[in-house]
């Protein structure tokens, strides 16, 4: 009978009380100081009745025994008094909860001592406005670099110096000048725009760039040397080709700059992406390289203890000091520091050690998603790894299972927090971390020797880096092996349901392999997991069901719900449409799957704004033909280029393409001529769909805007008046701002009007005006953050709206109104010539930030990318409704203008 697994929590429980403190507490300021003291007095009070009750204790048992007697002198089998035992269990109780509370309590109040060291006043009242930052950077800015975190220690306004101090600033959408590179450390100035950030977040301050990055005096000193050794790595392995190449700098020093997108998709697929983030495996190589070395040349312990220490801080100044790395060298230097003393090392003390210093250092770490992750997977390896490859080890040889424990750990440790930037579940994980990881210290140590040698030997850099790129080839080639497979990823519900779920589901993992073999625990465990999976997958497929059942199936229009963004799907005759796709990749996977789309015949992507490209991942690789926008920077380019390899025949939008979609044909009326602009929202695609002679079903005219502003709506509609004449359904511009040309709206007369838009958004998306000018002219307004999704069926009697939510409507309409519609000879049309691929297919992260300067008279602001930023979600059941579509009379369409 094997013993349960005794896992030490006496320091674990008030470093993890004081992390969830954290978490829930740093985004109300206001509650900073009364939740500390509130915390601190629990800990006095549990402290001083653990010491009362074990001074009544002591007292208790000296009465109990004879006077001539001593403690040590009572047989064993004596009885204890019944109240002695009690207290020797209350005692230990209510010192561990003083602890708890003390330790959290000190770390909250280190939090709101400096409050206002992290948010100076004159800095939160910039947001909102433009400025001119002075500054370090702190991460390497390449072209297509989507965002760098950047030390600023001067603010400019007006040409006045408002602040000067030590500030960290998220830069959005940097560029630079053509051929220029910013490295780490490296001084910079820029203009941007200040953003508002939530209170509490792990970044104190978010700006959108606004011009250029201008590069200032490289680094100097220690930050220089590093600087350099970086350089010549990069030069030793430019030319390594292939995922290998590519790999190597991320296995090596965490770059992953040369990461394409579809490699980079693959490796998240997989679950192999932690081998590109410098964390613990690469300071274990490290450690172990010197440590073994050392031993080897005789030097003493002492000594190779102090030298992995040196290096090991070496190696920190050499790497972008992410939150993962940080936590792994903190924690590597407390077991050098124990093993230098002589002392038993244990691994969740240890971790729990280094987490509360860390968090004492830095509170606002604790909202850090690289840092839960890092925190997360070492803590579930040092515990669950051990009794998991004793469980498994029944079915499979112990060398197996021992191989298969390490990442089952790590996943199950992980996966309820990896479910906030991704909710899908990597299935086959486990598998391609067996096939990959003896690879990726290979090449993790190959890298290391180039970089030790590649500035003074760059011959044996050169041929140590073609053996490192072997192993990095293989982890590459197993990256893309397993994402191919059947079923790599499959959906889990989002949000808050989704991550109590699963983590409940770790949880009686855990406690099913900690408890003891043949004990009541154990069963428990066991019974209540084999009940969560049947009745999980009876509830997820349940779901499923039920959110595709209550969508209609006849419809022709659908709007998605993809918060502050646009999606609209267009169905005829079989093939599907897809205009843009938002920024929230579960929100648009969700809404295609409720509408049982699995391929789009036609995407349109009408400008490269994240709210309109962001979620493109989602369907790259199902698009058969795409129009996109202008252009206007590399990593706009390079979007196009994912679409093309994924097998999209891609064309620019311009007023002289045209197609057909089933029993629809479509055209795009802008970007015209010389009247609009190059790129951004006023070149927006817009395209009009009508109904071709001799369509059957489905049959409706629509025109989407895209984010067109008023005045290049008033040359669409001066272009192309005939053909903007008796609308269907129109998708208002710009989620429904105030910059609209009223008689456009008036001369589309349409029956339904789509408004994309997130709940709760800070541009004050849709205005009133917007909306007044489609019920004006005969129609019916859906906007996503009220109703959901929404869709727009044809039937017998006229048009029907259903709505995914009841909203603010009331009920008592009817459910269809008639609706004189005719079809339209649009002509077949034809796509251009396609895109070619460009050479290069390297991309930076999906999340792709708007450059541009917004010619929106509200001046939008740009949202942050990452689930973090997504809107709130909102309250009450969803409930399905059919709603009342208002009687317009429709006279004959007219005629598309001819192209040109």
């Amino acid at each position: 009978m094997r013993a349960p697994t005794q896992v030490d929590v006496r320091w674990a429980a008030p470093a993890g009380a004081s992390w969830v403190v954290l978490v829930v507490v740093l985004p109300r300021p206001d509650l900073h100081v009364a939740v500390s003291v509130l915390l601190l007095l629990v800990g006095a009070a549990a402290l001083a009745g653990a010491v009362v009750l074990g001074s009544r204790a002591r007292r208790l048992t000296s009465s109990t025994l004879p006077r001539s007697s001593s403690p040590s002198s009572v047989p064993p089998s004596s009885p204890s008094p019944p109240s002695s035992s009690s207290r020797s269990r209350v005692v230990p109780a209510a010192a561990l909860l003083a602890l708890v509370a003390v330790v959290a309590g000190l770390v909250l109040a280190g939090a709101a001592v400096r409050q206002h060291v992290r948010y100076p006043e004159a800095l939160v009242g910039l947001v909102g406005h433009s400025a001119e930052l002075h500054g370090t950077a702190q991460g390497r800015v390449v072209p297509g670099t989507r965002a760098v975190q950047v030390a600023v220690r001067e603010v400019v306004v007006a040409d006045d110096v408002v602040w000067r101090g030590r500030a960290s600033f998220l830069l959005l959408g940097p560029r630079l000048p053509a051929g220029a590179t910013v490295e780490v450390g490296q001084e910079l100035s820029v203009r941007v725009s200040v953003l508002p950030v939530e209170a509490g977040d792990d970044v104190a301050f978010v700006a959108a760039v606004r011009g250029q990055v201008v590069p200032g005096v490289r680094p100097s000193g220690a930050s220089g040397f590093a600087d350099s050794v970086r350089s010549d790595f990069r030069a030793v392995t430019a030319d390594l080709p292939g995922d290998g190449g590519s790999l190597l700098p991320g296995l090596a020093l965490g770059d992953t700059s040369a990461v394409g997108d579809d490699l980079d998709e693959a490796m998240k697929a997989s679950s192999l992406s932690h081998l590109t983030a410098v964390s613990g495996s690469n300071c274990a190589v490290l450690v172990a390289l010197v440590v073994l070395v050392g031993g080897a040349l005789g030097v003493p312990r002492l000594v190779r203890l102090v030298l992995a220490a040196a290096m090991l801080l070496a190696f920190l100044g050499l790497v972008t000091p992410e939150p993962s790395i940080v936590r792994a060298s903190v924690m590597a230097l407390v077991v050098l520091a124990h093993l230098a003393a002589a002392r038993p090392v244990s691994g969740l003390p240890v971790v729990a050690l280094a987490l509360t210093g860390l968090l004492v250092v830095d509170p606002w770490l604790a909202r850090d998603l690289g840092f839960a992750l890092s925190v997360l997977a070492t803590a579930g390896l040092v515990v669950l790894a051990a009794p998991l490859a004793d469980a498994l080890a029944r079915v499979v040889p112990r060398p197996l299972a021992a191989v298969l424990a390490v990442p089952s750990a790590a996943q199950l440790a992980c996966q309820p927090v990896l479910l906030l930037l991704d909710p899908r579940v990597p299935v086959h994980g486990v598998v391609a971390n067996v096939l990959a990881e003896p690879a990726a210290p290979l090449a993790t140590v190959g890298g290391l020797v180039v970089c030790a040698t590649a500035s003074w030997a760059p011959g044996l850099a050169e041929f140590v880096a073609r053996v490192a790129w072997v192993p990095a080839t293989w982890v590459g080639a197993v990256a893309r092996s397993v994402a191919s497979w059947p079923f790599a990823r499959v959906d889990w519900p989002g949000g808050a349901t989704g991550v109590v779920v699963l983590a409940g589901f770790s949880l009686l993992v855990a406690g099913a392999v900690l408890a003891r073999s043949e004990g009541p625990l154990r069963r428990v465990a066991v019974v209540l997991l084999v009940g969560a999976l049947v009745v999980g997958g009876g509830v997820v497929t349940g779901v499923r069901t039920g959110e595709r059942s209550a969508v209609p199936d006849d419809w022709t229009i659908a709007q998605c719900d993809v918060g502050q963004g646009d999606a609209v799907l267009i169905r005829s005759a079989g093939q599907v449409a897809l205009v843009d796709v938002g920024d929230d990749e579960e929100a648009l996977g969700g809404c295609l799957r409720r509408f049982g789309v699995d391929r789009v015949d036609l995407l349109v992507l009408t400008h490269f704004d994240t709210d309109h490209v962001g979620a493109v991942d989602v369907v790259t690789g199902r698009v058969g033909r795409a129009v996109v926008g202008p252009a206007e920077s590399p990593a706009d380019d390079r979007l196009v280029d994912e679409l093309v390899a994924g097998g999209a025949d891609v064309v620019e939008g311009t007023a002289d393409v045209g197609g057909v979609l089933g029993a629809l044909g479509w055209s795009v009326l802008w970007p015209a001529g010389t009247g609009a602009a190059a790129a951004g929202n006023d070149a927006s695609v817009v395209v009009l769909w009508r109904p071709l002679p001799g369509c059957a079903t489905g049959c409706l005219s629509f025109l989407d805007l895209g984010d067109l502003a008023e005045a290049p709506q008033r040359r669409l509609l001066s272009a192309a008046r005939g053909s903007l004449t008796g609308v269907d359904v129109v998708k208002v511009s710009h989620h429904g701002s105030a910059d609209q040309h009223a008689a456009l709206y008036e001369a589309a007369a349409a029956s339904v009007g789509l408004v994309g838009v997130g709940a709760d958004n800070t541009y004050g998306h849709p205005r009133r005006e917007a909306l007044d000018m489609v019920e004006e002219a005969g129609g019916e307004i859906t906007r996503t953050d009220v109703d959901g999704d929404a869709a727009v069926v044809v039937g017998d009697a006229g048009l029907r709206l259903w709505r995914q939510r009841d909203g603010a409507r009331g009920d008592d309409a009817d459910d269809t109104d008639e609706v004189t519609s005719r079809p339209a000879d649009v002509g077949g049309g034809r796509y251009a010539g396609s895109r070619a691929p460009s050479a290069s297919s390297t991309e930076e992260d999906r999340g792709r930030q708007n450059h541009r300067q917004d010619d929106d008279e509200e001046g939008e602001r740009r949202r942050r990318p990452g689930p973090l930023a997504r809107d709130p979600p909102r309250a009450g059941r969803p409930r399905q409704r059919a709603g009342a579509v208002p009687r317009r009379a429709c006279g004959p369409a007219a005629p598309r203008p001819a192209r040109r």
